[in-house]
């Protein structure tokens, strides 16, 4: 586990260009705010996701040098002299929310204090530029640069047939290319893997991505070599070998729909691959927000991003930088032909199959993360976290305490750093996000935030519209 990426990040201003003079002449604001003060929320009542009890109600938070010092009862805990006080009688604590499946290499680097601003402290970034993320990392921990604690895989491994795909399509349009290979590693034989592996290790990777594999041999064996280097392995369906193997064999997290619709899979060999994930302690990251997404055609999704109704009328649309609109122009205009009914109705068949598995491997006792693809067509930054938990909840049946595991205790399990983050509880890094209603009564709550604290630094709701407005304006220029 590369902890570079894990330590605890001080926060002040996404760019000192785009928010000092925004936040200038604000007592209150987060970039004056330091992760060494003392600041102790009072009266709040705390949520734990990771518990069947109740809510822990008028308690009062102390925080200091970035860490949680202190949670109980406001009778009885003690406040130090000269703490910042924050007055949250009425209001709910969860801890900092994750969204377990972002891609930035598509979203751009606004997409960074954009997660901040919805309560999303920390990411597991699925697959990019790592010279980037590494870039970034160093920024968010000298001050100068806002946003999510990253995890990272480094470059995706896939199938040399598939990157010879993507050079083909790039003869025609040359973006493609450049926007797909840089980050990609193929990988043909146990050669290739081991090599492969070895310079993950290298670029200090927390776990590894795989997308597509050439075959049986080279899938296998880079789930040996993972296993020998530790490090855990997430990835899609990779369809060499069967799922039930590939979880038997060390891939640790499965991403995406990845099961035909129910009509086309019989239900024992379902059963039985809930079993297998809940067996072997897989996890599944169902990103039911893409899922909606792709079953739109391709006029419709041009419509959806492109049409001055939604210019105007989307209120997420002034925060897609032109980096993500110009990816997502690319991948739209490669579904332009397809005007017809085939594609939704598929879609649909296939999103309420889905829905029906997330379900059913909750049952089976499989865990589940709130992941978005983020960057991906019409996938928001930010707003999507919501937007799937909502989905997991209202589509997919989760309860809202279920849901909520699903974003901030599960990923958290998932790097191994439960003794870090992930809790409202004395020694944890202060991540957390205040909500003005109850998240458990009403999942659509976790969009009613009232202030954001990452690694101890306080971001009143001012501060957080202030972080909106300079994204805003960064992406308009």
């Amino acid at each position: 586990m590369n902890r570079n990426s894990l330590i605890a990040i001080p926060i002040a201003a996404f760019t000192l260009t785009a928010l000092c003079g925004l936040y200038a002449g604000s007592s209150t604001s987060g970039a004056q705010q330091t992760a060494l003060d003392t600041v102790a929320i009072i009266g709040v009542t705390v949520v734990d996701p990771g518990s069947a009890g109740p809510s822990a109600r008028d308690q009062t938070i102390v925080v200091s040098n970035g860490r949680i010092m202190a949670v109980g009862k406001r009778s009885s805990t003690v406040i130090p002299r000269g703490a910042r006080r924050v007055m949250a009688q009425g209001k709910f604590v969860i801890p900092g929310l994750w969204d377990g499946h972002v891609h930035f290499m598509n979203t751009g680097s606004t997409a960074l204090p954009l997660l901040v601003a919805h309560g999303v402290t920390s990411v597991r970034e699925m697959g990019g530029y790592i010279d980037s993320t590494r870039a970034w990392q160093a920024r968010m921990r000298s001050g100068t640069l806002v946003g999510p604690r990253i995890v990272t895989p480094g470059p995706i491994l896939e199938s040399p047939r598939y990157l010879q795909r993507v050079r083909e399509r790039s003869v025609r349009d040359p973006r493609i290319g450049l926007r797909i290979l840089p980050y990609r590693l193929g990988v043909v034989d146990s050669v290739d893997a081991r090599r492969a592996i070895d310079s993950l290790v290298k670029l200090r990777v927390d776990f590894v991505k795989i997308r597509t594999a050439a075959s049986p041999e080279a899938l296998y064996a880079i789930l040996r070599e993972a296993r020998r280097a530790g490090l855990k392995v997430a990835g899609h369906d990779a369809a060499v070998v069967s799922l039930r193997n590939a979880v038997d064999s060390g891939q640790t997290d499965v991403e995406h729909g990845f099961l035909p619709p129910l009509s086309r899979h019989a239900k024992p060999l379902r059963d039985s691959i809930y079993r297998k994930f809940a067996e072997r302690g897989a996890w599944y990251t169902p990103t039911l927000s893409v899922s909606r997404a792709v079953m739109l055609s391709g006029d419709s999704a041009m419509k959806a991003i492109f049409s001055d109704d939604a210019v105007r009328g989307d209120a997420r649309r002034p925060f897609a930088s032109p980096w993500l609109l110009e990816w997502w122009r690319m991948q739209v205009e490669e579904r332009a032909l397809d005007t017809s009914s085939t594609r939704a109705a598929e879609g649909q068949e296939y999103y309420r199959s889905t829905t029906n598995d997330v379900r059913n491997m909750r049952d089976a006792g499989v865990r589940i993360l709130a992941g978005t693809d983020a960057g991906s067509v019409l996938v928001y930054p930010g707003f999507s976290l919501h937007e799937e938990l909502q989905l997991l909840v209202e589509d997919a049946g989760l309860t809202p305490r279920e849901a909520l595991w699903a974003a901030t205790v599960g990923p958290v399990q998932f790097v191994g750093l439960e003794a870090t983050v992930g809790r409202v509880a004395k020694g944890q890094v202060a991540d957390i996000v205040l909500l003005e209603a109850d998240p458990l009564r009403n999942i659509r709550n976790t969009r009613r935030i009232f202030a954001v604290m990452q690694a101890g630094r306080l971001h009143s709701r001012k501060d957080l519209d202030l972080m909106l407005e300079g994204v805003r304006r960064e992406v308009s220029r």
